[in-house]
């Protein structure tokens, strides 16, 4: 005779196995669901601390609502209304923008990309309001602790007003400054681009017609300090530590004039440059004469062609006909061979 317990069908292996596949994805989901929460945690006591950390240097920055999102594969801080307020000499810069989002992958940690809803509000400390408007910023940095390794920032079509007047335009800015691989410690890369760059100021120059393109490419030395701050403590951190700038190209286009340089530049505690560029520029000797036109003369033209000479080599730039200079900053006092032409003021 038979039994009920008997007659029931014993569990297949393969259901089994997926009885098992099932709790493993299971357990998977609650464990990676846990440690997403606790990485999200860590990320929102940490901006904590760097904030208040700022905050206790003059630097405050603050969201109007704060939310970390982004699972599960990603940490997304949403920052709505952000603003800054900086001390500075005179009184205090501020700015604010729509909203700020910054993400980072779970797995790459150490890298953040962020995206900046514009326009950019801020007022000067002597009161002066402004305004950087811009299609889309993007920006990324990536750091090993408290050490930078790498940051860029990218502007579509930003354009700049300060109170009433505008200051200029451009179709595109760049700017990236990353750890050099093979340089000693606080060594960086640095190169920074701008495309179609109209301004009214540009009318007041008597060389080229258009937009102006700029580019430079340069390495820097004794940036032992690469962090949040105002322009003129990181510069006074870089005098200090002995930084240097060699310039492998600094390039400025407009038109029919072009004009390139590169060199050694540093700052002495005091803030003043010194070093010398070595500036190739083709177009400028076509300009002046235009600007002096007819009545200038035979004699006049001689005269700067003779000059032309005596202070620069002749060359050529893109395959043109152009001339070769050398600029001596000592001190901050800028010299072209043996003439003295100004004094460039000191950076802090």
């Amino acid at each position: 005779m038979t039994s009920a317990a008997d007659s029931v069908p014993a569990p297949q292996p393969r259901r089994r196995r997926l009885v098992v596949a099932v709790a493993l994805v299971a357990l998977l989901v609650a464990a990676w669901s846990g440690a997403w929460m606790w990485a999200a945690g860590k990320a929102g006591d940490t901006i904590d601390v760097v904030l208040k950390r700022e905050a206790d240097r003059g630097r405050v920055y603050a969201c109007a609502e704060r939310r970390i999102g982004g699972f599960p594969f990603r940490i997304e801080v949403d920052c709505a209304n952000p603003t800054a307020r900086i001390a500075a000499k005179g009184g205090e810069t501020s700015a604010s923008a729509p909203r700020l989002v910054a993400v980072a992958q779970v797995w790459d940690p150490k890298r953040v990309t962020g995206e900046l809803t514009g326009p950019i509000e801020f007022r000067a400390p002597d009161g002066q309001r402004g305004n950087l408007s811009f299609n889309a910023a993007k920006a990324s940095f990536r750091a090993d602790g408290r050490r930078f390794e790498q940051g860029a920032v990218s502007l579509k079509t930003p354009r700049l007003v300060l109170g009433d007047d505008e200051i200029g335009a451009a179709a595109s800015a760049e700017g990236d400054l990353r750890k050099a691989p093979d340089g000693p410690a606080g060594a960086y890369d640095v190169s920074a681009s701008l495309e179609g760059v109209v301004s009214p100021f540009l009318a007041l120059l008597p060389v080229g017609e258009g937009p102006v393109a700029v580019a430079l490419q340069a390495q820097a030395t004794g940036l032992d300090s690469v962090g949040p701050g105002s322009l003129p403590e990181r510069l006074k951190d870089f005098a200090e530590g002995g930084g240097r700038v060699a310039v492998a190209l600094a390039r400025i286009e407009r038109g029919d004039v072009a004009a390139q340089a590169k060199g050694d530049l540093a700052l002495d505690p005091e803030g003043r440059l010194n070093g010398a560029l070595d500036v190739t520029a083709r177009g400028v000797d076509g300009a002046i004469n235009d600007a002096i036109g007819a009545d200038g003369g035979d004699t006049v033209s001689a005269l700067l062609g003779m000059g032309a000479k005596m202070l620069g080599k002749k060359t050529d730039l893109d395959g043109k006909p152009a001339t070769r200079y050398r600029l001596k900053f000592d001190k901050g006092r800028v010299a072209l061979g043996p003439i003295r032409l100004t004094r460039v003021p000191p950076a802090f």
